[in-house]
């Protein structure tokens, strides 16, 4: 007998019953059995609302039936048929028919023991998971409006640190799991999407995504071998699921809001802030000081502000997502698109993405076939680098900027305005304009051969293209005499095209077999990958008439070049074995051997092993008397070892840079003749950098599964780490200044840490309600290293821009966390003659009002061995806590995320005081004002000691607690959602980053950065709060 699959209707209520009664008419034909028309109606246990959208199915058939709006079902079965009742969140229950009424009650499934993550290469029952495996659902990331997954992730996971590298449109965050991993290499988790892996943020739209899986701990992570290091990302995105269409429609606008910025002094307050210079400086007397403004005095009619310009207010934020899904029980899809456009609050930045996403499974007999397909487009408007700094240093008496007109000459007095007025345009006019273009194709076979034995291949394809092009226009500037000062030179276009594509392979045997209560799975599985990256770039200068903004329409000094063009290649090769005797006790026992081009022949393979288990000690006959209490416990260990290979390719091998000619021949016969010389040391002897990490956790849940609690201890050890080594002089010179180093395995790194994450659900009266908190710390300490000094200042730029030397922080130093600030103290200013007497010991050339620098090493004078370490940008602690409320179609939520204990160097104010503009300079150290505790000015800080950029003046604390998002929404009842013929309408109102509790007195205290800048905050893009309204339907 062929039995048709039976699929209810939802919309309206005449239809579903024609339905089923033609349904029911037609199964009357065939039937073998007595045939029942079974009714009844599927309740929520605790509450006793009614549930529409359980899915019912008679086991062992395709016939199936799904409650309507009042909870309400009809199913033809026969007598004996056992039904399944399921529904997302709550626990499946069998019901076997034996009368035509049969009502049911679902519980709430709070503890989801029987839910399924992924583990990489495979998935478990979370009862049965042996490693540290958080996971995040679609609900939790998509009640942040963002373009970046990772923003939805901020205080999600306890162990997982995430910060915005930038609050730019389209910016990816910067994401630690179990802190710092590689000090030459990425930190980045490596993410892995449908099974395929990404070497970075693949760039996912969040309303895609169904889960998310975070591998935290080595014995996880080490299925990934060479990648593992920085932590594993598992994302699994939307599939269809057998029944009618389904579609669902999100939409959101809102607008955005900064309020912070860097007092800076008006036009009345920078001249007399000049006077007051030049008493200090010259100790002339008032009435004889000319001021630069004299040369011009239309100066002394302006009262320029740019940061009128640089801010825009109330920029929008828009989001849609439409979801389409269905299928039948051999074939389903899901067809995700999206559109999302941030404009910037800084001048010339903005963000467009569009993306689409098919996925499709065939399943018959042996056969499952899974294939997806999709594309994101990405336009990018990049915000000139500086220009917050940039706008802080422009004086108040200089001529404004006219955004919208670069034609008309603009005046300066020459000297320093004149710089600062290039710099100013510079950053004003420049557009930086990028777009991404991303596609990718994936198809998965798996065919079973026998009875629990699979066989499974992937074949996947991603591409990148990338297009920038950079275009600073041309702009007359004139000095008061009529002269130009402008460098037509100074102006340019520049293109830059890239390509990155990357082709996977694996293929795959899986066994599974139970005797009795013991199950053993048996797997082992071949990898292979092919990156390619290909760049190349064109610039001239010269930009002869501003609206041509491409190569042709310049003049001047004509470049091409090609980009750090790569092939790189990896093959691995994994096996794992997992035990499982009545669920109770759990044995878990992987190896991966991997092979990369990335280093030299010698040392190109690594092995990689992991062993975990667990006990479900909740299941032992001893625990019975306190079940009731304390539902389940688990313990779980492990230890597992990772590589790291995710840094610049062809690291092992010598450079060498053309363009070093040489002269050739004898006497007055030399020919100038093109000529190479190396750039680069070559490391033949570059390995792996290893993790190797122990980790400890516990699983509870109490009080009827209503409270989970998941602490995890952890201690990892990363040996070979790759530190930058300084050759000496003689035997290498140096190059820009800089001493040339070489990049060894020399170094050995810890990170310890502790783990916390408690749930609580639960419903009073009818109020559903729930709470979530996450609590971490890790502490990073380098414990050994190759240097000759103390520490050693990273490569960083410095704390303010353009001034490198004088404002380094970050450093590297055994006993430290890595990129620790190491700066030089200060012991406030010399106000008396007794310390001008004393400091002039140490500093000759110390006057009245200077800054004292601290002695720190007792040598007798000011050297780089005074500086001393001051904190990190890392924080010590960190916490989340998220609430959500339901009751009658109302619902709230609110998200809470704090950093504690870290540092921030605040480069804003340092550059506004170093370049004499900030507010408070006008209280500054002076004959006429002695009793102040800031110092005199008497240069700009490349010139005078005063106001460096590496002194502790700048050091604040960075703690911070911020609201991330609060949120009202409303559902409409069953009973009109019945007339419209929606399954789902909800409308909100949302707040994201509304407050923020903090004593830093910068723009904003989230400042990323990655090691050599993290918690240096110069003049970053600033993270923004945003309100909002949206809607939600399902059809």
């Amino acid at each position: 007998m062929k039995k048709n699959n039976l699929i209810i209707s939802q919309r309206v209520k005449w239809r579903y019953l024609l339905f089923t009664l033609f349904v029911l008419f037609t199964f009357s034909f065939g039937a073998q059995a007595q045939e029942l028309t079974v009714k009844g109606t599927v309740s929520g246990a605790e509450d006793g609302f009614p549930i529409p959208g359980v899915s019912i199915v008679i086991k062992g058939t395709t016939i199936g039936s799904i409650t309507n709006v009042d909870g309400v079902y009809k199913i033809s079965a026969n007598v004996g048929d056992i039904l399944i009742f399921s529904f997302i969140g709550m626990t499946s229950q069998e019901k076997t028919v034996s009368a035509s009424f049969l009502d049911v009650d679902l519980a709430t499934d709070v503890i989801g023991l029987q839910e399924v993550v992924a583990i990489g290469y495979g998935t478990v029952k979370k009862k049965e998971l042996t490693g540290a495996v958080a996971r995040v659902k679609a609900e939790d990331l998509t009640r942040i409006v963002t373009s970046d997954v990772g923003k939805a992730l901020q205080g999600q996971v306890a162990g997982v640190n995430v910060i915005a590298s930038s609050g730019a449109p389209g910016a990816s965050s910067e994401i630690l799991i179990r802190g710092l991993s590689s000090i030459g290499g990425s930190n980045n988790p490596l993410y892995v999407v449908d099974g395929v892996p990404f070497d970075g943020d693949p760039g996912l739209n969040p309303n895609e995504i169904e889960t998310i899986d975070i591998l935290k701990d080595a014995a996880s992570c080490a299925i990934y071998g060479t990648r593992g290091a920085a932590g594993v990302i598992l994302v699994t995105t939307k599939k269809g699921k057998a029944g009618s269409l389904r579609v669902s429609a999100n939409a959101s606008f809102g607008i955005q809001d900064i309020r912070s910025s860097t007092p800076v002094m008006n036009a009345a307050e920078q001249t007399y802030f000049n006077v007051v210079k030049d008493r200090n400086v010259s100790y002339t007397a008032d009435d004889e000081i000319v001021l630069n403004l004299a040369k011009s005095p239309k100066g002394f009619l302006n009262d320029t502000d740019l940061g009128k310009l640089v801010f825009i207010d109330n920029a929008s934020v828009q989001d849609y997502n439409l979801n389409i899904s269905g299928g039948t029980e051999q074939i389903t899809y899901n067809v995700s698109t999206g559109y999302h456009k941030t404009e910037g609050v800084i001048v010339n930045s903005n963000f467009e993405r569009f993306n689409t996403r098919i996925n499709t499974t065939y399943k018959k007999n042996k056969w499952t076939i899974d294939a997806s397909a999709g594309m994101t487009q990405e336009d990018t408007d990049s915000a000139p680098g500086n220009i917050i700094l940039q706008s802080i240093k422009y004086y108040p008496t200089q001529p404004t900027v006219n955004l919208e007109d670069d034609a008309s000459p603009i005046y300066t007095q020459g000297g320093d305005e004149q710089t600062r007025l290039g710099s100013v345009l510079e950053s004003f006019q420049n557009t930086d304009e990028g777009d991404r273009t991303k596609v990718f194709t994936s198809f998965r076979i798996n065919y079973n051969l026998l009875k629990g034995l699979d066989f499974s291949t992937r074949l996947s394809y991603n591409g990148t293209k990338d297009y920038r092009k950079k275009f600073n226009p041309y702009q007359e500037v004139y000095d008061n005499n009529g002269d130009l000062k402008s460098d037509p030179s100074s102006s340019s276009v520049h293109m830059i095209s890239s390509k990155n594509r990357k082709l996977d392979f694996e293929a795959g045997i899986k066994y599974q077999k139970k005797f009795k209560d013991h199950k053993f799975t048996v797997q082992a599985v071949y990898t292979m990958e092919d990156q390619l990256y290909d760049a190349f770039f064109a610039k001239k200068d010269g930009v002869l008439d501003n609206t041509i903004d491409v190569l042709d329409g310049t003049s001047l000094n004509a470049e091409v070049g090609s980009g750090t063009n790569y092939t790189n290649k990896q093959i691995g090769t994994l096996g794992r074995i997992l035990y499982d005797y009545k669920s109770k006790y759990m044995l878990s026992v992987s190896a991966r051997y991997d092979g990369s081009s990335k280093f030299a022949k010698d040392h190109r393979w690594g092995l990689f092993p992991s062993v975990s288990g667990a006990w479900n000690i909740s299941d032992e006959n001893f625990w019975n008397p306190i079940k009731n209490t304390v539902n389940d416990m688990k313990l779980r260990i492990g230890r597992g070892t990772v590589g790291n290979n995710r840094f610049n390719s062809y690291a092992y091998s010598a450079g060498v840079t053309n363009g070093k000619d040489y002269a050739f021949g004898t006497d007055a016969s030399d020919i100038l003749s093109l000529g190479s010389t190396q750039s680069q040391f070559a490391n033949a002897d570059i390995k792996w950098e290893t993790s190797v990490q122990w980790n400890a956790g516990v699983d509870i849940a109490m009080f009827d599964n209503k409270l989970t609690l998941t602490a995890e201890v952890y201690d990892t050890r990363k040996k070979d780490m790759l530190f930058p080594v300084t050759v000496p002089g003689s035997a290498s010179g140096s190059a820009g200044g800089r001493p040339t180093t070489v990049t060894l395995n020399v170094g050995d790194m810890t990170n310890r840490g502790f783990e916390l994450a408690m749930g609580y659900r639960t419903q009073t009266g009818q109020v559903k309600w729930g709470i979530n908190g996450t609590f971490s710390t890790n502490e990073n300490e380098i414990t050994r290293m190759i240097t000759g000094s103390d520490f050693i200042l990273t490569d960083d730029s410095g704390l303010i821009g353009g001034a490198r030397s004088s404002s380094q922080i970050t450093a590297l130093a055994e006993g430290y966390e890595a990129g620790a600030f190491f700066i030089y103290t200060t012991d406030g200013i010399v106000d008396t003659n007794e310390k001008l007497a004393k400091y002039q010991q140490i500093q000759p050339s110390a006057r009245m009002g200077d800054l004292v620098y601290e002695d720190n090493n007792g040598d007798g004078r000011i050297s780089e061995q005074d500086r001393v370490y001051q904190g990190s940008g890392l924080p010590k602690y960190e916490c989340g806590l998220n609430f959500i409320v339901d009751y009658k179609g109302f619902d709230f939520s609110m998200q809470w995320y704090a950093a504690l204990g870290h540092e921030i160097m605040n480069g804003a104010k340092a550059t506004a005081y170093g370049w004499g503009r900030h507010k408070d300079l006008l209280y500054a150290w002076s004959e006429a004002n002695p009793e102040t505790s800031i110092p005199t000015y008497r240069a700009d800080m490349k010139s005078h000691e005063n106001y460096k950029g590496y002194t502790d003046l700048w050091l604040e604390d960075g703690s911070y607690v911020r609201l991330k998002s609060i949120t009202v929404g409303y559902s409409l009842p069953n009973s009109m959602l019945a007339k419209l013929g929606l399954s789902k309408a909800r409308v909100y109102v949302s707040a994201q980053n509304p407050l923020t509790f903090t004593k830093y007195s910068g723009f904003d205290p989230e400042v990323g950065g990655g090691i050599e800048a993290r918690g240096l905050d110069k003049g970053n893009y600033p993270v923004t709060s945003m309100y909002l309204v949206g809607i939600n339907l399902n059809f």
